[in-house]
Parts: structure tokens; sequence; C-alpha cells
């Protein structure tokens, strides 16, 4: 008997172990492949697919197509929503690692705009579409392969396991374009950029082998066990949790922000205004990216037994406080100084916030239609915050050359953040004090809601 007891056990802590690596390496590959085009997008696209006589405008054409992909990520959530609550997570997850790594590799066998004219940016484009559908039904299902099969007394450190993907996805990404860079300039428009977009190809096979080695996690196997699975995901999510998904959209804003900032605008405004050497600036910001990866475990620990919102409030008000002098900062053109402020934005703005809006996320959602509210309000955030910020912030740079607006923006959405933190919060009271039907379990001191959910309810709303 206590053998049979044990198995169980042992299987189950083997199957949290691999959902965790599942969703930090698929992600980290996904994430590499998106990634890249930011970097492109601030270095090459320009002359390359949009070529115009105002370098500046070439580079704000080419910022404005790696925004392009925020506008698929809605759609890609409704998809990708659906067959996740529908069919399972692990089938759904495979779907959007394979697209991504196609996609990604055929921009890099692309002409240019000087050997087929209009067609290349119009195809470059269309393939950036197809990476933000994929990305936008990747996020949700990652972290709820993790959090759905993590041990009750880690729910943040797993949960963070998707954003330590994204940020060795960063890191790598980084790096494949540090070494471009050391190329002679004539090779890295020639043929040099090409390569790390080529590389999607091996990498999603990669990630494909672990995804494969996955089960299904336990909560939609409840669901599906008791013939609750909802026809419908998105429609039951519009009906029962507007305001869920509102406050986890709001809860997103800090960190979208922060990040988009460091990791693809600031290799152009480190380039073109601090007049920084480009292999510096990539350097710097690899530096800062393996600064977070560091972080992430930790920080998401403690968040597990001191409560995932203290973390969370810490983050969202440092980006509200410290944006002015963080910008000073970077200004000095100093390396030692601005690698030093790029790793606190990354660690204090947004490993703090990042790392655990996932799991807090879905803890709004109950099972039935859990992946589609992630997803859907984790796309909904890349609009309206991701999406803008290279753009925005090479816009206002360009019209008013002060920085101070850069600032403002970090600040803005850190406000935005406190107040989605704020909504949680309440909701958090609401469900302890009347008792809550549906959602996750966490020992954490702040989870909001028990795991088990076998039925959908209006407890969402």
């Amino acid at each position: 008997m206590a053998e049979q007891t044990a198995q169980p056990r042992v299987d189950k802590a083997k199957q949290a172990r691999r959902a965790l690596i599942s969703s930090c390496v698929g992600t980290s590959v996904e994430w590499y492949e998106y990634f890249i085009y930011g970097t492109a997008a601030a270095l090459y696209f320009g002359p390359l697919f949009f070529p115009n006589k105002d370098p500046s405008i070439a580079r704000l054409i080419a910022f404005a197509s790696f925004g392009v992909a925020f506008l698929a990520r809605p759609l890609g959530a409704f998809l990708f929503g659906h067959l996740g609550d529908r069919i399972g997570r692990k089938s759904t997850m495979i779907f959007t690692l394979v697209l991504m790594g196609l996609a990604t590799g055929a921009i890099g066998l692309l002409p240019t705009y000087e050997q087929i004219g209009m067609l290349a940016p119009v195809l470059l484009v269309s393939l950036r579409l197809l990476q933000g559908l994929a990305v936008g039904g990747e996020w949700g299902g990652a972290v709820l392969v993790a959090v759905e099969n993590a041990p009750k007394h880690k729910i943040r450190l797993y949960g963070a396991a998707p954003q330590m993907g994204s940020g060795f996805g960063l890191f790598l990404s980084t790096g494949a374009m540090a070494l471009v860079g050391m190329l002679p300039p004539d090779d890295r428009l020639a043929w040099g950029w090409r390569v790390p977009f080529i590389a999607g190809f091996a990498l999603v096979i990669i990630g494909l082998i672990i995804r494969l080695g996955v089960a299904e996690s336990e909560d939609f196997e409840r669901v599906k066990a008791a013939g609750k699975r909802v026809k419908l995901p998105i429609a039951d999510l519009l009906r029962h949790a507007k305001v869920p998904t509102l406050i986890s959209t709001a809860m997103s804003a800090s960190f979208a922000v922060v990040f988009y900032m460091v990791a693809t605008y600031f290799v152009s405004y480190a380039t073109f205004q601090l007049k920084m050497p480009q292999a510096m600036t990539f350097r710097l910001v690899m530096i800062a990216s393996l600064v977070a990866l560091v972080a992430f475990p930790i920080v998401c620990s403690y968040a597990d037994r001191i409560g995932a919102h203290r973390i969370f409030f810490f983050g969202t008000l440092f980006a509200v406080f410290a944006s002015i002098p963080l910008f000073m900062t970077l200004n000095t053109a100093s390396p030692v100084l601005v690698g030093i402020a790029l790793a606190l934005a990354m660690v204090c703005g947004q490993v703090t916030t990042y790392g655990v809006v996932g799991s807090m996320s879905a803890e709004l959602f109950p099972a039935e239609y859990r992946y589609t509210g992630v997803a859907v309000s984790g796309a909904i955030a890349s609009i309206l915050f991701s999406a803008p910020t290279p753009l925005l912030a090479e816009w206002l740079m360009r019209e008013t050359g002060s920085w101070v607006y850069l600032a403002g923006m970090v600040s803005v959405s850190g406000l935005v953040a406190t107040l989605g933190g704020i909504g949680y919060m309440k909701r958090h009271h609401r469900t302890h004090s009347v008792g809550y039907a549906g959602g996750m379990t966490s020992t954490s001191n702040d989870s909001i809601a028990p795991r088990a959910t076998v039925v959908g309810n209006s407890a969402a709303t």
C-alpha cells in the first residue's frame, strides 16, 4: 500500500518538473524568435524593407512593423484560448511553437525591397502577423501548464517559468544579434541578419521534443472527465469574467512598458541618441537579461512565502518613482552606470511584476475558460502597453528630443498596474470573505481561489 501511494507522488512530482521545464524551454524558443524581430527592426529592417531618405523615418516604420504582431495577438488569444480550453493545453502549445518557428525561419529567407520591391515589406509584415498569432496563444498556455501542475507551495515559482523563458529568449536573441554586430557592416546587411532567423527552424525542433514529453494538466483533465468543458470559452469569459479580464490586463501595464523599453527601444536609444557603440549596447542588454534570469526564481520563491501582491506592488511603485533617476543614469552613457540602471530596471521594475502576474491572473479565472481568460487579457495588454512602447518612444524622441517623456511613459504604466493590483486585492478580500467555488489553489499568502474546479460558475465576474 505504501509503495502504491508513493509511486503516484513520484510521478506527480516528475510531471510537475517536466511541465516546468517545458514551459521555460518552449517559451524561450518562441520568445527568442519573437525578440530578434524587434532588434532587427531597430537596426536593419529600415533600409532593407522600408527605405526612406530620412533614416529616422525608416526606423519609425520598421518599429511600426514590429507592433503589427500585437494586433494579431488577440486573434491568437481567441483562437488558441478556445483550443486550449476545448482540446487541451499541451496540443495547443505544440501548435503555437511550430507556427512561430516556421514564420521566423521564413523571415530569414525573405528577399529585400531592393530585390522584389513592395512585395518584400508585405511578406515581412505578413510573417510578423503569424508570429503575433502564435505568441497570442503561447503565454497563457505556458503559464497554465506550469501553474496547474505546480506543487501547492510553489505556485509563484512555477508560474514564473514562462517569464524566465522569455528572459532567456531575450538573452539568446540579443546574443545572436551581438554576434551579427561583430560582422563588417556590409555583411550584416547582406546576410548576417538572416542567420538568427533561420536558426529558428532548428530551435523549434528542440522545443517540440521537450513539449511532446509533457502530459496534459490536471485541472483540464478534471474538467474534461466531468464533462464540463464549455462550448465557447470566449462567450463564458465575456459573460462571467469582464472585471477579472480588466484587472488582469491592467496588472500587465508596468512590466510590458519597462520590458519593451529595455529589450527593444533601448538599442535604438543608446545607438542613435547616446552614441554608444552598438556592440556595447547589446552586451549591456544581455547582462541585464542574465541578471533578470537569476533574479526570477529568487524573487518568485520569496513571493510564495510572503505573498505575490507584496512583490507585485514593489515593482509597480518602483516604475512610478524610479523612472526619472533611471533615465538620468542611462544618459550618462557610462557603460558601468548604464549596465546598473538596466539591471535595476529589469529586476525591480520587470521581474517583480512579470514574475508573479501569470499565476495571479490564472487565479482570476475558473479552469473551464482559464486559458482564454489569461490569453485574452494578456493579448489586450500587449496591444495597449507593449506594442506602442518602442514606436511611441521613438516618435517622442524624434518630436521632442527629451527623455523626460520616456520616463513619464514608465511612470504612468506603473500607476495603471498599481490600480490593477488593487483590483486583484479587492477580489482577494471578497473571495475569502464569501467563499469561491472555482479557480486554483495555492498556499501562498495571497491566493484568491481554491484549486479544484470542475464546474463553470459566476464567481469570476
